[in-house]
């Protein structure tokens, strides 16, 4: 009798689930093939293949990136100003990365425009909430860099704080180290895959496939936004088109940065007289029994608003400064100042006289404008 063979179907039993995207580094995956057939018209025992099993490889991938639109506004001194940044696990295994800060070198960007950094801060500290490997949410805290485990497929909050550079011994310059009005300050945050006994970072698996161990693949993409090479070792060609984050090297990082906005003041003291005993008003000269006016005018050039500015000044003991109290005034915010125009509003309230000391309070001065304060004093 002849026999004719007919292989009617192959089915694979697999023992653990298989998702497309996002199955744990490390499973194990086996399955076997089963094959039914008839023969003769004969069903025939089964066939059995052997039975696969592979580990299933790590991918690391992950995704930082700051929350910040705009570089940070602060003003020279302040401290703890923070930077905003998100970070997402986007690996399939509960990741050890290492989280560190840095300033950006002259002219490097940040993340949302091309503002080109032009001084340093001080005292850069990382702190982010991130969810470990049992699915706790945990704080690494205020530190200059930390390695610690995130939980696969969750987000952290990352902050960066730093200290603002005092501000310049000479106010309208250009101090080397100062904090400036207009200064640039961008910095980095960097997120580097470590290997599970965080001795080092992680190693791409170089070489052909290795079945039942676990091979690490970089799965990370490149960072191109607005920065040049960045501030922590990264290799890329240092121009203005990348950040030198390169794809598959299991680095992200994320650049915001701050702006110095302040006040950059001047002021100018002029007299004038405003009467003598003599010509009155008219043509009046600076002569015993003459009112002067001083003038101060006040000019902003800065950025930032002044509020609350006070004036000292020491009059000489020719003056006598029995009513100057009732003839301080002030214009604010005004586009320039003129000895012989009297400012308007009394400040009387907010002037003080001791001996031949007179202090006004609460001068305000705008970005970019002039305010007027004026006192008058008659002459001995």
């Amino acid at each position: 009798m002849k026999k004719s063979f007919l292989a009617i179907a192959a089915v694979i039993a697999l023992t653990n689930s298989v998702f497309a995207l996002g199955t744990d580094a490390g499973t194990d995956i086996s399955n076997q093939a089963t094959l039914s057939y008839s023969a003769g018209g004969v069903a025939q025992p089964t066939v059995d293949s052997n039975t696969d099993t592979f580990k299933v490889d790590k991918k690391v991938d992950m995704v930082l990136s700051t929350t910040d639109s705009d570089q940070i506004e602060v003003t020279p001194g302040q401290q703890d100003r923070i930077t905003n940044y998100t970070f997402k696990n986007e690996g399939n295994s509960n990741e050890y990365f290492k989280f560190e800060v840095a300033n950006l070198a002259n002219d490097k960007e940040a993340d949302y425009n091309d503002k080109k950094d032009s001084d340093d801060v001080n005292n850069l500290e990382i702190k982010c909430v991130y969810t470990d490997e049992n699915g706790d949410t945990q704080t690494a805290d205020w530190a200059s860099s930390f390695i610690i485990k995130v939980k696969e497929d969750t987000n952290a909050t990352c902050q960066v704080r730093a200290d603002i550079n005092n501000p310049d011994s000479t106010p309208g310059t250009n101090d080397a180290g100062a904090g400036d009005d207009g200064d640039i300050m961008n910095v980095e945050l960097k997120a580097t895959a470590y290997k599970d006994d965080k001795s080092a970072p992680e190693e791409e698996t170089t070489g052909a496939d290795t079945q039942n161990s676990v091979d690490v693949v970089f799965a990370d993409g490149e960072s191109v936004q607005n920065g040049a090479s960045s501030g922590l070792g990264e290799t890329a060609a240092d121009d203005n088109s990348t950040k030198g984050d390169t794809a598959g090297d299991g680095i992200d990082v994320a650049r915001s940065g701050y702006i110095i906005k302040t006040p950059v003041l001047s002021v100018q003291k002029t007299s004038c007289p405003i009467s003598d005993p003599v010509n009155n008003t008219t043509n009046p000269k600076r002569i015993p029994g003459a009112v002067i006016r001083y003038m101060f005018d006040i000019q902003n050039t800065g950025t930032g608003d002044v509020s609350d500015l006070n004036i000292s000044d020491t009059l000489n003991d020719n003056f006598d400064l029995t009513n100057t109290q009732s003839s301080a005034k002030k214009d604010e915010d005004k586009d320039s100042c003129s000895c012989d125009s009297e400012p308007s509003t009394d400040i009387s309230g907010d002037t003080t006289v001791s001996g031949q000391d007179v202090k006004i309070t609460k001068v305000n001065v705008a970005s970019g404008k002039h305010s007027c304060v004026s006192i008058e004093a008659e002459i001995k």
